[in-house]
């Protein structure tokens, strides 16, 4: 058997794959047989062994996410960008940072599949882990990669199909990657090449991002070849100091000038790069109000050349002054806003605090379930005591059962010596919040449904039961009515935790939008002296935001980053927000094919009654199976003289 040394030859290489991976058939490139050999001679992984579970605790998700909170911020709206692009083609699109620890994903209208493959926040994907695979073998290649297949190094991945690119921060270091992934893709690896380039390009654009936000207190030029149709993955970026000398660049920049080494490039004078100084720069783009065209002096190419000057505010430092510290969490009041509909609800809310009744709270994704349960917590006299949170969706349904219920020391072979208290004891006294209850294991239901009725818990290895006094929220973007009569989700539990039902409104159905973006980009970091001009305000009332307030916070926190002079205009909005609303894919499991519109009309108020009765009446449901717009809807509701039966008379 060929041993290849740690300075393998391809020869040597081809040799070692043809003794350990003949028979699959397949002859990868050198940096996927390199990786190959990297996971069996370094980090001694047999291909043929199951997958194991290697997923973070959901409290160590939460920490993990908060140590790269402004990575996430900047990355996030690449990241919904390019899931717009490629989830309706079954693609899942995670974000991890340079350990290969996801820490954000977009998973496909059916996700079950991509989760049991551990396409999930908190997934470890380290090479040293589960040998060559999309995330880990591009972090080790710090390149652009797909990683089709039976090249994956175990078995149990072979379902996967990977088109992954690394992502760079400012100072030149890994980050971590961007990552599009398919399951069971019956075509070549070739089929995977323009997906691969959509990931390259959107994770060029969070870099650009990041790169903006690092040197927002500095010069900046922007650098684009002329004969080059634009492309803004492909834009160079340099930051500069007061004296010329260059303190940054992009990869494109690096790549461009021929730099492979950041150091070789940070130093040099700009005036070694292009044909002028910065004091002749300023005088030539009239202190960055207008572009230029200058010849490059590494390859005389014509570039079109900004410059961007920083604000007042970042050349001069503010004065320190003292400020209120500012609410950890906003109240119950502040998150209803100058909505009509909300304020009812929160009115009604502080009339059940503290009466012992269990609250469900219900809304879209990204509405803000847990600032509203938070906010409920402090309202109530338990706002001294804990507030815990568990995410059913986010844990392995092996380990809830652990995280919700806990276990004695002893209590099984590699139980922690000291035990561990579950989330409801932890609450014990105070508040337990239950995100995304809809996806809790049916046998945990009947738990759960025991332990409210009883008011007592028994961890596992326990002699006797713990008495329980705690406040029990619940929340769930997913349709528990229809759950129930699907027998998906326990009618009995369902009533015990619907005590009183707090239905959160679409951001998109908000009265108070106006009020709530101001309010939004006030708060963000930075952000002070920044304003929205007119046109991009516009834009950001009109988007429907599917991700309601949470996509609103990443697109201000983006836009924000790219503000110059003070001004969010349309350049520094994500392209989702900018882009028409896609038009609706086709369904196969609608009952009749095309949309309402392309429906004959006199067949209009039949259809109408099914697919509403079918969405119980959500307009929002029902608007999209019928791939209309809800003020479509609306229309043709008032037109047909359809009436929702609350309203009925």
């Amino acid at each position: 058997m060929t041993r290849p040394s740690a300075q393998t030859t391809p020869g040597e290489l081809a040799a070692f794959v043809n003794d350990h991976f003949s028979g699959r058939g397949i002859s990868p490139d050198g940096v996927i047989a390199q990786s190959w050999y990297r996971s069996v001679v370094e980090h001694r992984l047999d291909p043929g062994a199951a997958s194991r579970e290697n997923i973070l605790s959901a409290e160590d998700i939460r920490r993990h996410q908060q140590q790269h909170q402004h990575y996430l911020a900047i990355a996030s709206q690449g990241v919904s960008g390019l899931a717009k692009r490629v989830a309706p083609a079954g693609f899942a699109v995670l974000l991890s940072d340079e350990h290969g620890i996801t820490l954000d994903s977009r998973l496909p209208s059916q996700p079950d599949d991509y989760t049991r493959s551990g396409l999930v926040i908190g997934a470890r994907w380290d090479e040293s882990l589960v040998g060559t695979n999309g995330i880990g073998t591009t972090l080790a290649a710090a390149q652009p990669l797909i990683i089709h297949r039976e090249e994956h190094f175990l078995t149990s991945n072979f379902r996967l199909s990977c088109s992954v690119a690394p992502i760079f921060d400012a100072q030149g270091l890994l980050r971590g990657c961007l990552n599009a992934t398919c399951l069971n893709s019956d075509g070549p690896r070739e089929s995977q090449y323009l997906t691969l380039q959509l990931v390259i390009l959107y994770a060029r654009l969070i870099e650009n991002a990041h790169f903006r936000q690092s040197y927002r207190d500095r010069l900046t030029l922007s650098l684009k070849p002329i004969d080059d149709i634009a492309d803004l993955a492909n834009e160079q970026l340099l930051a500069l100091d007061e004296g010329g000398r260059v303190i940054g660049a992009n990869r494109a920049a690096f790549v461009a000038m021929n730099h492979a080494a950041r150091q070789t490039l940070v130093g040099l004078p700009i005036d070694s790069l292009l044909p002028v100084t910065v004091s002749e720069l300023l005088r030539l783009t009239q202190g960055g109000a207008r572009g230029v065209r200058l010849r490059a002096l590494h390859d005389e190419a014509l570039l079109d050349v900004g410059l961007r000057i920083p604000s007042e505010q970042h050349r001069q430092p503010p004065p320190v002054v003292a400020r209120p510290a500012p609410l950890a969490h906003p109240d119950l009041q502040q998150l209803a806003g100058a909505d009509v509909r909300l304020q009812q609800s929160v009115r009604h809310v502080r009339k059940v605090i503290d009466k012992g009744i269990t609250i469900l709270i219900t809304g879209e994704t990204g509405t803000g379930k847990e600032a509203f349960a938070r906010a409920i917590h402090h309202a109530s006299s338990r706002r001294d005591a804990p507030f815990i949170a568990l995410n059913c969706a986010a844990i392995p349904e092996t380990l809830i059962e652990s995280e919700l219920f806990g276990y004695r020391a002893g209590s099984f072979t590699g139980a922690s010596k000291k035990g561990m208290k579950g989330k409801l004891e932890l609450a014990n006294g105070g508040t337990l919040f239950l995100d995304e209850i809809g996806d809790m294991p049916a046998h945990l239901q009947t738990r759960l449904l025991r332990v409210l009725a009883e008011r007592e818990i028994s961890p596992l290895g326990a002699e006797v039961p713990v008495a329980l006094d705690v406040q029990v929220v619940a929340a769930t973007h997913q349709d528990l009515h229809t759950m129930v009569r699907e027998k998906h989700f326990r009618e009995d539990l369902f009533y015990r935790l619907a005590g009183m039902n707090l239905t959160l409104p679409a951001l998109r159905e908000r009265s108070d939008r106006a009020e709530l973006i101001d309010r939004l980009l006030a708060v963000q970091q930075d952000a002070q002296g920044v304003r929205l001009a007119p046109e991009a305000r516009q834009y950001l009332l009109d988007h429907p935001w599917p991700g309601n307030i949470r996509q609103l916070l990443n697109c201000l926190r983006y836009a924000v980053a790219l503000a110059e002079g003070g001004v969010i205009d349309l350049e520094c909005l994500p392209a989702e927000v900018l882009a028409p609303p896609p038009a609706s894919l086709p369904s196969t499991d609608r009952p009749w094919a095309g949309s309402l519109s392309e429906q004959l009309s006199d067949d209009e108020a039949r259809r109408l009654h099914a697919t509403l009765r079918r969405h119980r009446w959500n307009i929002s449901a029902a608007a999209t199976d019928l791939g209309i717009s809800r003020s479509t809807l609306y229309r043709k509701m008032k037109k047909q003289g359809v009436i929702p039966p609350n309203n009925q008379p």
